[in-house]
């Protein structure tokens, strides 16, 4: 039995994919089209279907309608092209899980492999180092290229490193990005990271916890006054002083003599940079992100673990999220923190938003309709089919699609 099934038209990609998934432990296979895939679905009962949404003549779309209602337990990830968001949207409401935008790195898909298998099996852990960088997007990717050779070159170089800036807009990671990197670079340093807000920690404090440092992070270094500049700058000029990472929102490199930033303190601190991109340009790393944000806000505020409803995954990828991931971060641990069981549609409220008229959930409405047609029959199904007008096969066919008992 394999566990995952690659529906892909081409046949020299869908067998390499196939030939890198085994090489890493799963059992895979591939059809090139969708009669093909009805095929080998039959047979195989795979837990992953990694489906593209273009095939030779072909819509991808209607072969996930197909799974979705003859194999509920397998999970689909739809393969789209870039910028086809509108696609993706489509996709999520037709029930797959993800969605990945091509080309797809073969690494991408492994770790797909493993991320679903983890979610739905492993009791979940925090990550560290540059697990901390959650996603599936080319952008994501190179980040994180980025970052381990940035780590591999602080740890043979050790203190005498060079000054890292980490840049982006307001809320798209650039602090998780530098504890990632921060982490992944203390494998062979000795002491600890120390962490100093230049908008509201004094100076003092960043002398007194220098000793101790083997990396400094310096948050929203854009925010570091004047004076404090001149002391960071004279304290950088030291031969001990730790390796330092720097964050910042503005790009300092544009600020004139005027602009208040030294520019000397910035050629010690920007030899080496990452750019972080908004979350709007990486919508393949919606998904995962909400995944895990629900996951620790669940474990965090003692809550049941939820589980996303299609129309959920399709709000979300909508959204074009100007609040970058901190918005995304709000929106998730709102809907954790109302809900029981499902996220639906109405439980992701974004900030700012105006509410509009509620709309009924229709998964939520068919399965209180079974339940209160079954209890007024005493559990009789074929008296619950009549109450409802439907016939009897389709009242068990609804009742297994929801899981209730016969």
């Amino acid at each position: 039995m394999a566990d995952i099934v690659i529906v892909e038209d081409e046949p020299v990609l869908a067998r390499s994919i196939v030939t890198y998934l085994e090489r890493r432990g799963y059992v895979a296979d591939f059809a090139l089209d969708i009669r093909g895939a009805q095929a080998l679905m039959e047979r195989q009962r795979p837990r992953l279907v990694i489906l593209d949404y273009r095939l030779e003549g072909e819509n991808g779309l209607d072969l996930l309608a197909l799974i979705r209602a003859r194999f509920a337990d397998t999970q689909v990830v739809m393969m789209t092209g870039h910028g086809d968001i509108d696609t993706a949207v489509k996709a999520m409401k037709a029930g797959a899980r993800d969605f990945l935008v091509k080309p797809v790195p073969l690494a991408t898909l492994a770790g797909l492999a493993r991320d679903l298998r983890i979610d739905e099996m492993a009791p979940w852990a925090d990550p560290v180092g540059l697990d901390r960088i959650i996603g599936r997007s080319g952008e994501t990717a190179q980040v994180k290229s980025a970052l381990k050779r940035l780590a591999d070159q602080a740890r043979a170089l050790g203190g005498a490193a060079p000054g890292v800036m980490i840049a982006g807009a307001a809320g798209t990671g650039k602090m998780t990005a530098a504890r990632a990197l921060a982490e992944a670079a203390l494998l062979d340093l000795p002491g600890s990271i120390v962490e100093f807000d230049c908008r509201s920690d004094g100076i003092d404090r960043l002398r007194d916890s220098l000793a101790e440092a083997a990396v400094l992070i310096l948050r929203r270094v854009d925010h570091l006054p004047g004076p404090a500049q001149a002391v960071l700058a004279g304290l950088l000029d030291r031969h001990d002083m730790p390796w330092t990472i720097a964050t910042t929102t503005a790009d300092l490199t544009r600020r004139g003599p005027e602009g208040g930033f030294d520019a000397g303190l910035l050629y010690r601190l920007q030899v080496e940079w990452v750019d972080l991109p908004p979350l709007a340009n990486r919508p393949a790393d919606i998904l995962p992100l909400a995944e895990t944000v629900a996951r620790r806000a669940a474990r965090r505020h003692a809550r049941p673990r939820a589980r996303f409803l299609p129309e959920a995954r399709a709000r979300l990828v909508g959204h074009d999220w100007p609040g970058n991931v901190a918005e995304l971060v709000n929106v998730i641990e709102r809907a954790v923190l109302s809900v029981e069981a499902e996220i639906g549609p109405e439980d992701i409220r974004f900030l700012g938003a105006v509410p509009g008229p509620a709309v009924p959930n229709l998964r939520r409405m068919e399965e209180e309709a079974l339940e209160t047609a079954l209890a007024a029959a005493g559990g009789n199904v074929s008296r619950a089919a009549r109450l409802l007008g439907i016939s009897r096969d389709t009242m068990r066919y609804r009742m297994e699609k929801f899981g209730l008992p016969r």
